[in-house]
């Protein structure tokens, strides 16, 4: 399309010669490739200037631009170069093309204009060869340097002196907005050398060139400053290029060449125009400081704008943060501008957007601080970071906020280990979310220091500083950058996982649905995560954790659950490693995603995967694999069931199928066709049978219509199975004939409550019994009529009734109070008869009689206590007096039944090894209809909880490993004084039975009665001590299993519940009438101890009534201990409300209106001082420990209210916090001062006493000070003296024998240390002499050290070695700093320091030798360490004395080996060998209690610390850091 192309058809000649014709005959253009790079080429002259320079056939090398300027060519339109034809973008490139081409045979650089220079200025830059009017640039025929030469040259010869001033005139004319020079002589020139085609546009402006030259330099930046001061003066700004370039920054970018020459000039005139420019020209100056001012100028640049600018937020805003960020200021200008941002930041109004600005601003200084500065600087930034929480932040200016700082801490390690100090030190109350992203930032950038900074957080959590709702702050204040570190989170959040303190665990455990809930952006990383953890083989404990996670996560979150319910199926192949309990977890999951609740969309992938698998494993030959499939059938069908949003009506009472096959196509025909084929399955084993039932009621247990979350089971479905499964228990279990005498037993119709008044029909009363004892003497050869199937069905049946008669019993009611076939002589007090008269194998089968009598009464006591009326209310009463006194009777039974009985089966959840050493919780897991579900066994396999083990017919043998007063060798024939009646504990490691409904807790309704035994007028219309306590017991277990409490001894095993949530929010309805009982009894104990004058080892405060009374008044302590410590009521505004209302009905009726609308702080203060006040009626040692958890966990929740507080009330909550930790102390402190006597009137003993004296100590001894610790020393040395004999006690605290003194020594020692601990991590900030936290610490320690001399207790030596050790490397890392500086100024201060440590560091030296010397195994452990350590402390103090010019004091030898009294040891075995003596007669709580180990490693990685033997002999735990110091 070019080839054709004429040119210059209607030129003229500029001389009046023709055009010759060689100019159309020319060679033909290059081709231009468009897709090749651009040159920029010169502007195409005209076709005249062509033809005339071909006619004339010029040939001179160069021609000066003024001789051409003499031809005048008349101006033509470039649109004439191209047809009319074209369109617009093909005739742009054919102008381009034609431009290339002639630039490309021009050799001479002309004004090709062809007009006359306007004035001196213009004459001289055309003489030095510059194209004025090409393109948009002025065109160079050579490179600046040559160009400035020939400009210097020309500009000489014409004169210099007077042309300069003509020059200066025409350059401001030039430089006028409306000229059209102005733009070219700002931007850089076109270079076209010539002989060359390339072309490039340079990026030195032409201002440049006239720079260089140095006599017209000065008159330059005089128009350039002339003109600067013109333009921003004006109002609005003035732009060049048709309104595209602003005028002022371009003048401005000029002065960048002559900052250094011209600094003082240059300063004053932009001082001057700034004062006179507009607001938008003072941006432009302030942002193009940094180029046109010297380095030397910004110092006052700044000032001058702090003086002109009045307002910050002219001053700070983006474009000028980034400009003050350049700028090179000085220290006390950068201070003084960080104190405008710090007031900048706290002022109203201000934007977010500078944040990231002011922050990297703020880092500038950070290379060349020094360490107080980087400290403050750290502190500075903290400050300002925390004034914007809870403000909105762009993701942007997160992530640029935290990009900042992840630079700085990368590129200055001193910045990165402050800043780690800072946030190890930070006071819990102060710790933010901000700091826990820190603490993150900090392992992302150097993984190695993962283990200390875990260890940071780790204490943190322990204390109760950080709590789950720091993840709610976090996600609203820096959403994007939490999502950036979650991998590090989530890693943290395994080990906290792993983590055996229950504060840290619980806390992962909440973590996991906080972030779920508020990250939809993780929500896969999180169930990944937690499938990770349900295959971790090292410990069965961390598979529940990680299924319960996964099951809660899955009933909140049904939705989201649903679209990754695919990523959870790997959880059906780990089922064959799974115990039954895990087995129930993993398949409630997974079938609650295949058959989610309506309108959610089904996984038909799952469904047939579980169809599979299920009917595989209930006809499978291994019993555990075939239980799996029943539980796993059980929790399908349910799931299938699930689909009415409505409950059944009164219209479909009388409904009825006849069977499966006539119930209406859906998903309960499926649910009713699977029960029939797993019926069949397990038809032929009653323990198989027994499980399914029980699993059944267990699904049918919660009642949706009171639960919102929940979907109700399949009308036609539940009539179907509610019919059958009543049919089932009629035909089997309810007998209406004689019974007969087997094996010589007379069996007769017994305990029959029922009276004709009770009946419809006055006239006949149906002879019914439960068939117990012939089931039991004379076993069928069905499975569905075994004894075992007795309990289970009928706990399906009422669960069945419950849902389809809108929890109406009416249609069963006749079996609460119905007779029982028993023997004759069941209720009689002989019971060595029982023994004597039959053979072992008859004993055994009388025994499971009564076993199986307890399950069933159980069953009816739990079933009907939910019935409102009166007739019904009082048999549950007669029925549950009839309980507990079959239950005594076979405690009296068991006593003296054969050693290898064993009790019949009651819980059907087996475990999957079988062994005899272990025994389960009793009890099936059934729950109330209305209040729980029953929650899947914890740990089958974990040695440490209750299990049941059990073969076809009975368990083995069993034992509680958690239980340290019952010994298992004595289990069969016991003394009979163990036999009497245990107040504190109810029952015996034998006494195994059905799990107790936590419907029970609707008996509390009732009126109790003070009375043992409770008159015989009364039972059936009230309650009395032994019914209390039956009722408050049960609940006490419940709560213990779900929240975990049960710390001490395993009294009882722990029930399943499956729905904790709905048990909690029932129970908080009964806590008012507990708490009315808990006054009476409080009231009766206190008028009881008036009578004695309070001395409480009186005979009246042990008689049977009076401990019943102490028995029930512990359990509502212990109730409300444990009610209050759930969890959950940490996780934030889930259980806000329930905890307020739980607080508030706690508080007395006279009070209660006043807080009625007070916020959680104030109801829980309240609630505070009402539990103190208990404190009198405390009359044994396990109460007191209950009162003292319950009131630790309500300042705590206080804590929590003060940490959301502000101003004023802030102080007030922290006033409050202290006098309530006052409080727990004075209480502490009572309980230790007293001698605690337990149930028989003996003084309290024993390695359970110790437990609950260790955590009063620690409650007396906690947050104590030096001065405190002081004086507490001082109290014990006096009476350590008198510590000598056996029986010789402490006269302050008369529970302390010499026994189980190191009980309290080594509280001493762990608040010392720890005080210290803390003192040295607020160290920053510590102003006061940092000398006498030293001082009075070896001070203390030489106070220990007398403790010790004066008690020959090896355990108090150990002890003693253990904490003096870690504070000697504590001095070494922190006081051998702050020694050397008083050195200096006060050696006569640090030598007597030094004299006290060396009698510890001796004695030390002493008892090593002392115990090797013994082969004291305990001691010798720790001695290379110890020993390493001192070595390292000598040589460095010596070093210091050095430095410091005074050596000579120091002297250093070879100290002789000396036992503990001072005699020379000759030889290491000549004291003996053996294994090192204990006298402490009473085990003492294993040291749970770590020392912070950031303290000591602070600034060493975790890759250096190496294990030594004095840290701790629990080398798995993570929590437990080296004991090495960094010296090493």
């Amino acid at each position: 399309m070019y080839k054709n192309r004429k040119f210059n058809k209607t030129s003229k000649s500029g001389s009046g010669v023709k055009t010759s014709g060689a100019a159309e005959n020319k060679r033909p253009l290059n081709s231009i490739d468009e897709n090749a790079s651009v040159k920029f080429a010169r502007t195409s002259v005209t076709a005249d200037t062509s033809t005339k320079r071909t006619q004339l056939g010029t040939t001179t090398a160069t021609v000066v631009a003024a001789d051409v300027c003499v031809s005048e060519v008349p101006k033509e339109n470039s649109d004439e170069l191209v047809p009319a034809s074209q369109e617009l973008t093909q005739r742009y490139l054919s102008q381009r093309s034609a431009i290339a081409s002639t630039l490309g045979r021009t050799t001479q650089p002309r004004n090709a204009s062809g007009r006359q220079p306007n004035n001196f200025f213009e004459l001289v830059l055309t003489r030095a060869g510059v194209l004025l009017d090409e393109a948009d640039n002025f065109v160079l025929s050579c490179d600046h340097v040559s160009f400035v030469n020939k400009f210097r040259d020309i500009f000489a010869k014409s004169g210099k002196s007077e042309n300069i001033e003509m020059f200066k005139n025409g350059l401001s004319e030039a430089l006028s907005p409306k000229c059209k020079y102005c733009l070219k002589l700002l931007s850089g020139c076109t270079i076209s050398v010539s002989g060359q085609e390339s072309v490039y546009q340079s990026q030195e402006s032409m201002i440049v060139n006239f720079l260089m030259v140095d006599f017209l330099r000065d008159a330059v930046v005089e128009v350039l400053l002339k003109k600067i001061s013109e333009a921003a003066g004006q109002r609005t700004p003035l732009f060049l290029a048709n309104g595209t370039v602003p005028l002022l920054p371009l003048l401005i970018s000029q002065l960048r060449y002559v900052s250094k020459s011209h600094n003082k000039l240059i300063f004053e005139r932009i001082s001057e125009i700034f004062k006179k420019a507009s607001e938008s020209s003072k941006q432009d100056l302030l942002v193009n400081a940094e180029f046109f001012l010297d380095a030397s100028k910004h110092d006052d640049f700044v000032q001058m704008l702090l003086e002109n600018l009045s307002s910050t937020k002219d001053l700070f805003t983006v474009s000028s943060m980034q400009a003050l960020t350049n700028l090179s200021l000085g220290r006390s200008m950068q201070e003084q501008l960080q104190h405008r941002i710090l007031d900048h930041i706290k002022e109203d109004g201000f934007n977010n957007t500078a944040l990231p600005l002011m922050i990297n601003f703020l880092l500038k200084s950070l290379i060349e601080a020094s360490d107080d500065e980087i400290s403050e600087l750290v502190t500075t930034i903290r400050q300002v970071l925390v004034l914007r929480l809870n403000t909105s932040l762009e993701r942007s200016t997160q992530l640029e906020v935290f990009n900042f700082l992840e630079q700085a801490l990368v590129r200055s390690k001193k910045f990165y280990i402050i800043w780690q100090k800072l946030l190890s030190s930070l006071p819990g109350s102060q710790f933010r979310s901000l700091d826990f992203l820190i603490l993150l930032l900090l392992i992302h950038i150097k993984e190695d220091n993962y283990m200390y900074i875990e260890n940071i957080l780790r204490r943190r959590i322990k204390l109760e500083h950080i709590t789950v709702d720091i993840f709610i702050e976090m996600k609203s204040n820096y959403a994007a950058v939490l999502e950036q570190h979650t991998p590090t989170l989530m890693q943290l959040m395994y080990d906290f996982l792993r983590e055996k303190n229950k504060i840290v665990g619980n806390f992962a455990k909440a973590s996991y649905g906080i972030l779920f809930q508020i990250c939809e952006t993780i929500q896969r990383g999180i169930l990944k995560r937690l499938l990770q953890l349900t295959c971790d083989k090292s410990t069965q404990s961390l598979t529940n954790l990680a299924l319960e996670l996964l099951r809660d996560l899955q009933r909140k979150y049904r939705a989201e659950i649903q679209n990754w319910g695919t990523i959870l199926m790997p959880l059906l192949d780990r089922l064959s490693e799974m115990s039954l309990s895990q087995t129930r977890l993993a398949m409630e999951i997974v079938c609650s995603i295949a058959f989610p609740p309506p309108p959610l969309s089904e996984c038909t992938v799952l469904q047939d995967q579980l169809d599979m698998l299920l009917k595989k494993q209930i006809i499978n030959h291994s019993v555990h694999v075939k239980k799996q499939g029943i539980i796993g059938s059980v929790q399908l069908i349910d799931c299938m069931a699930r689909i009415e949003d409505t409950i059944i009506e009164h219209d479909d009472f009388n409904t009825s199928y006849s069977n499966a096959s006539s119930l209406p196509d859906g998903r309960g025909k499926m649910a009713a066709n699977f029960i029939m084929l797993v019926e069949s399955a397990a038809v032929h084993c009653p323990e198989s049978l027994a499980l399914f039932y029980d699993e059944l009621a267990s699904s049918c247990m919660c009642m949706p219509s009171e639960r919102d979350s929940c979907t109700q089971l399949d009308k036609p479905y539940l009539i179907w199975l509610c019919d059958v499964m009543t049919f089932y228990f009629q035909n089997s279990f309810v007998a209406e004939h004689s019974p007969t005498n087997t094996f010589g037993i007379n069996l007769t119709y017994q305990k029959c409550i029922n009276t004709i008044e009770d009946t419809m029909d006055e006239s006949e009363v149906p002879p019914i019994a439960i068939n117990i004892a012939e089931l039991v003497l004379k076993p069928g050869t069905n499975s569905s009529t075994s004894i075992l199937v007795l309990a289970p069905l009928f706990n399906l049946v009422r669960s069945l009734h419950l849902q389809r008669y809108q929890g109406s019993l009416e249609q069963i009611n006749a079996l609460l109070g119905c007779a029982i076939i028993l023997p004759s002589f069941f209720d009689e007090s002989n019971t060595d008869a029982i023994f004597y008269d039959y053979d072992e194998q008859v004993q055994k089968r009388i025994l499971d009689i009564y076993f199986h009598c307890v399950n069933w009464m159980r069953e009816t006591v739990s079933s009907f206590s939910t019935q409102q009326e009166e007739m019904i209310r009082c048999k549950v009463l007669q029925r549950l007096s009839d309980l507990i006194n079959t239950e005594d009777k076979v405690r009296l039974l068991l006593d003296k039944a054969p050693a290898d009985y064993i009790p019949p089966q009651a819980q059907f959840i087996t475990s999957n090894a079988v062994t005899s050493e272990k025994i389960e919780a009793r009890g099936r897991p059934v729950s109330s209809t209305k209040l729980t579900q029953p929650k899947p066994q914890q740990n089958d396999k974990d040695f440490n909880s209750e299990t049941i083990i059990f073969n076809d017919t009975h368990v083995v043998n069993t034992t509680n490993g958690g239980d340290i007063t019952v010994k298992l060798a004595n289990i069969g024939r016991s003394k009979g004084i163990e036999n009497k009646k245990k107040f504190d504990v109810l029952y015996g490691p034998r006494e195994l039975y059905r799990q107790m409904d936590s419907d029970i807790m609707l008996i509390l309704r009732e009126e109790l009665v003070l009375q043992y035994p409770l008159p015989a007028n009364d039972i059936g219309k009230r309650i009395g001590l032994l019914e209390f306590r039956f009722i408050l017991n049960d609940l006490v277990c419940k709560l213990e299993s779900i929240t975990g409490a049960q710390k001490f001894q395993s009294e009882q095993p722990l029930q399943h519940v499956a729905k904790p949530e709905y048990f909690m929010y029932d129970l908080s309805k009964f806590l008012q009438s507990i708490m009315k009982s808990m006054s009476r009894l409080s009231t009766e104990i206190n008028k009881q101890l008036e009578e004695v004058n309070r001395v409480y080892s009186n005979g009246d405060l042990f008689t049977t009534e009076f401990n019943y009374v102490k028995a029930c008044f512990n359990m509502c302590v212990r109730l409300l201990a444990v009610f209050f410590s759930w969890p959950q009521f940490n996780d934030g505004n889930t259980t806000a409300k329930l905890l307020k209302d739980s607080l508030f009905v706690i508080l007395d009726e006279s009070i209660r209106s006043n807080f009625r609308k007070k916020p959680l702080e104030e109801i829980t203060a309240a609630a505070f001082e009402l539990m103190l006040n208990y404190e009198l009626a405390i009359v044994d040692l396990k109460t007191a420990v209950y009162l003292h958890d319950l009131l630790k966990i309500l300042k705590r929740f206080s804590s929590k209210c003060s940490n959301r507080s502000n101003g004023s009330n802030l102080e007030q909550r922290k006033a409050l916090l202290e006098k309530q930790e006052k409080d727990i102390r004075g209480l502490c402190k009572k309980c230790l001062q007293r001698k605690w006597y337990g149930y028989d009137g003996l003084a309290e003993r024993g390695a359970i006493c110790n437990m609950y004296l260790d955590i009063l100590v620690k409650g007396f001894l906690k947050n104590s000070d030096f001065k405190r610790l002081s004086s507490i020393l001082r109290a014990l040395l006096d009476e350590c003296k008198h510590l000598k004999g056996k029986d010789n006690a402490l006269k302050s605290f008369p529970n302390f024998k010499k026994a189980n003194f190191p009980l309290l020594f080594r509280g001493l020692c762990e608040t010392t240390v720890g005080y210290l601990c803390e003192l040295v991590n607020k160290s920053a900030t510590y102003r006061e002499d940092k000398m006498k936290m030293w001082e009075k610490s070896c001070e203390l320690f030489n106070m220990l050290l007398e403790i010790v001399k004066s008690l020959d207790v090896p355990r108090n030596f150990q002890l003693f070695l253990k904490y003096a050790h870690i504070y000697l490397k504590m001095l070494l890392q922190h006081g051998l700093q702050v020694v050397d500086q008083k050195l200096r100024n006060d050696p006569e201060r640090v030598s007597e320091f030094l004299k006290n440590l060396q009698t510890v560091t001796r004695f030390l030296h002493n008892l090593c030798c002392h115990s090797k010397a013994l082969r004291n195994t305990a001691i010798i452990g720790q001695i290379p360490a110890l020993r390493e350590t001192v070595e390292t402390l000598v040589f460095r103090v010596k070093a210091l004395m050095t430095a410091n010019k005074c050596s000579s004091v120091f002297t250093m030898g070879n100290l002789k080996n000396k036992d503990l009294h001072g005699d020379e040891i000759l030889t290491q075995s000549s004291l003996g060998n053996g294994e090192s003596q204990h006298d402490s007669e009473e085990d003492i709580p294993d040291d749970d209690d770590s020392v912070d180990e950031t303290v000591l490693d602070q600034d060493a990685t975790p890759s250096t610390r190496i294990n030594s033997a004095g840290s701790s002999t629990n080398t798995n735990n993570r929590s437990k850091s080296s004991s090495r110091s960094k010296c090493f």
